[in-house]
């Protein structure tokens, strides 16, 4: 393991440490804008 002051570089591991983040800001936006085509007619 490695001391948390040691940070990787480049864009892969920056993409890889907030990985998390960005799978579920698409599944957040891909989810409002299924609902969008869905319901845009009633709502």
């Amino acid at each position: 393991m490695h001391s948390e002051d040691e940070e990787p570089r480049g864009l892969w591991a920056a993409i890889s440490a907030r990985s998390g983040v960005i799978i579920g800001s698409i599944g957040l936006i891909a989810w409002l804008a299924l609902i969008w085509f869905m319901f845009g007619d009633v709502l």
